[in-house]
Order: C-alpha cells, then sequence, then structure tokens
C-alpha cells in the first residue's frame, strides 16, 4: 500500500501553502498501526512534530486508529480528551 502525505501551511506572512512531503510504501498489512508507524517516522524526519495541528482524513475506524497511535507515540502527555475525532 502506498500512503501519500500532504502538508498544508501558513507561511510568515499568512500566505497558505500546500507541499507533498512524499509518497511512502506500508511495509506489511494495511493496519492503522503499520501506517502509524510510517507517518511517526515521516514527522520525526521532517522535525515537525511539535508544528502538528490537526489531521484531515476519510473518517473510517482505521484512519480514526491511525491518529490515535500517532498522538498517543508523539505526546505522551495528552489526555484521552484531547485527542477529538470530527
Amino acid at each position: 500500500m502506498i500512503l501519500g502525505v500532504v502538508a498544508y501551511f501558513i507561511n510568515k506572512d499568512g500566505k497558505r501553502h500546500y507541499i507533498v512531503l512524499g509518497l511512502y510504501e506500508v511495509v506489511g498489512e494495511y493496519t492503522s498501526k503499520n501506517m502509524a508507524a510510517v507517518l511517526v517516522a515521516l514527522f520525526r524526519d521532517y522535525r515537525i512534530i511539535g508544528n502538528i495541528r490537526f489531521f484531515i482524513a476519510d473518517n473510517t475506524k482505521l484512519n480514526n486508529t491511525c491518529i490515535n497511535i500517532i498522538l498517543q507515540a508523539l505526546y505522551l502527555k495528552m489526555l484521552a480528551k484531547k485527542r477529538k475525532v470530527y
């Protein structure tokens, strides 16, 4: 499975931008845990962990679980009630 990652951001001048961070192969089965492993590594490689404010994904249980795994891995002190899914 290939996982595409796009970052949307506002620069110092207040202009909106987006950048394709990459297309990554998810090794193994198509699971939330395997997708989260790829994304956590990507966030660490780009050194953007402290700058992530929200995720946009289709509202499937697989993606919701993936995002929850990522938040637990990156933000150890974040309370469960702060990890909201809309």
